[in-house]
């Protein structure tokens, strides 16, 4: 009996590992993304602090040239926005988004003035320059217009129609990526410089419910390798877990296929070797193909010592039934060559007559056992059998010692040409051994075909009926019985999937033959 499991099919299993050695990078991508879209997030959180300050530090200066109390700031938050004295910006940029387009160049240029906003903007330029050495960030302070009155670069006077500076004099605070390109106009070099998005946020400043002014800031975010690389050392222990978790999965797929299949190998090898007790076959949980090649393995190893058990009590029984019919015709043989001289002719005729008798009686043997061989041993082709007709011409050898009664029966049945005639004759020879005569009725039932031969014999003794289909088991062994005519019958039955069984009544015996649903169209 097999022991193995089944277990996952080869194809999932390689599946899973093929799945497995994707996923990694496929991981790796997904993780890169993310990283990148924390790195986008967090320099616009990064502008978002840095554009508050500039605003306030630029609010403050407003103040003061417009000859106003700088402390005091009034309602700077949005219009609509009473209650809750805070209102924090969140960053907004999402990667999965399209990157937006350059703006192109300014709209118009305005030239510098004594107002109270270029004077605010020429007093926080010292202040922005410094503050750009640490920062790595482009500021521009955009008047209630949306033209440049302080900036980290030569672009005072500019205004801008940018959507997020637009969006920005609307009351909105808007930001967006773009690639990086001319706008930023800062100087190469530097660690800021390695990637290839430039984020751009236009910050809002309010006062008394008004858009007074815009804090646009830009700045070029970190490429991943550059993030990435101070923490080096973590990914390489990283990579070397995904390599090693890899190299065990190769490991147990290897292990959980090659070894099945060797002791599969190592089974088949002791079986062709003829050995009595080969290795058994491999355990646990094994891929399900291997499973079935095993169980398949049992199953041919099974049917093989079958097949040999069979052909072994089939040469003894063969050189048992044969024996004496050989014995009978070698005595007769040598008798007749010492003393055919002597022997008058009736004598010659008795001992000739002999040696005829057991050569039919070893031709009907050899006959018998090759049909029963063949029935046991070969499916044969099925054909659509006409029922009736075959019943009668089975019934027609024995004239008017037979009844045939086939009303009942199915027109077709799809069987081996020659298994019901076998079948059917055998029964009925049986019968006229016994009984002298014989009723055949053939009928429809249980969506098969149903024969039961009667005669009006002795029936079968109660010591005989457990052997009544064995091979060569006969009462009328000095008769010329051989034994095999009720043996083909209950092979010719197995062979289709029915049964034949022994009945006795009080007055008859009934041997019923029920052959299964194999009924023709």
């Amino acid at each position: 009996m097999n022991p193995a499991r089944r277990g996952p099919s080869i194809g999932r299993l390689l599946l899973a590992a093929n799945l497995l050695v994707l996923g990694v990078p496929v991981i790796a991508v997904m993780l890169l993304r993310l990283y990148e879209q924390h790195l986008v997030s967090q320099t616009e959180g990064r502008l978002i602090a840095e554009a508050t300050l500039i605003g306030e530090a630029w609010r403050h200066h407003l103040l003061l040239a417009g000859g106003q109390d700088a402390t005091a700031t009034g309602r700077i938050q949005p219009p609509g926005q009473v209650a809750d004295p805070f209102f924090p910006y969140e960053p907004v940029i999402d990667l999965h988004a399209p990157l937006a387009s350059d703006p192109g160049p300014p709209a118009r240029q305005k030239a510098p003035a004594d107002t109270p906003p270029w004077i605010a903007g020429r007093a926080l330029k010292p202040m922005l320059d410094r503050a750009k050495l640490v920062n790595l960030s482009g500021a521009r302070v955009l008047d209630d217009e949306g033209c440049v009155v302080a900036s980290t670069a030569d672009t005072l006077g500019e205004c801008l129609d940018a959507p997020e500076v637009r969006a920005a004099l609307g009351g909105r605070y808007q930001a967006v990526a773009r690639p990086r390109g001319s706008e930023s106009r800062a100087p190469p070099g530097g660690i800021s410089r390695g990637g290839d998005l430039r984020v751009f946020i236009a910050l809002p400043l309010f006062s008394d419910g008004r858009v007074i002014g815009v804090v646009r800031m830009s700045r070029t975010i970190l490429d991943v390798p550059q993030a990435l690389w101070p923490y080096r050392q973590v990914l390489l222990v990283a990579s070397l877990g995904c390599l090693l978790l890899t190299a065990l999965v190769s490991l147990f797929l290897a292990r959980a296929i090659v070894r099945p299949v060797r002791g599969i190998t190592a089974v088949a090898e002791a079986i062709a070797r003829a050995d009595e007790r080969p290795p058994p076959p491999p355990g646990g949980r094994v891929p399900a193909e291997v499973f079935q090649l095993s169980a398949a393995l049992d199953t041919m190893t099974e049917r093989l010592r079958a097949r040999a058990a069979y052909i072994a009590e089939f040469a003894a029984n063969v050189s048992h039934e044969l024996k004496t019919p050989l014995t009978g015709v070698r005595g007769a043989v040598e008798l007749l060559r010492e003393a055919w001289p002597d022997m008058d002719d009736a004598t010659r005729a008795r001992f000739l007559d002999n040696v005829d008798a057991d050569a039919e009686r070893m031709q009907r043997l050899v006959s018998g056992l090759l049909a029963l061989a063949r029935i046991e041993h070969a499916a044969g082709e099925l054909e659509a059998v006409d029922v009736a007709e075959t019943l009668a011409r089975v019934v027609a050898r024995y004239g008017d010692r037979v009844q045939l009664d086939a009303a009942g029966a199915p027109a077709t049945m799809k069987l081996p040409a020659d298994h019901l005639a076998t079948a059917v004759g055998n029964l009925v020879d049986n019968a006229l051994r016994h009984g002298g005569a014989a009723t055949v009725v053939a009928r429809g039932l249980d969506g098969g075909l149903e024969i039961r031969v009667t005669d009006p014999g002795p029936g079968i003794s109660e010591g005989n009926r457990a052997r009544v289909f064995d091979r060569f088991f006969t009462t009328e062994r000095d008769a010329g019985g051989t034994g095999l005519g009720l043996a083909i019958v209950q092979a010719i039955a197995q062979a289709r999937g029915g049964r034949v069984e022994y009945l006795r009544a009080t007055d008859a015996t009934t041997f019923r033959l029920w052959l299964p649903g194999s009924a023709a169209a």
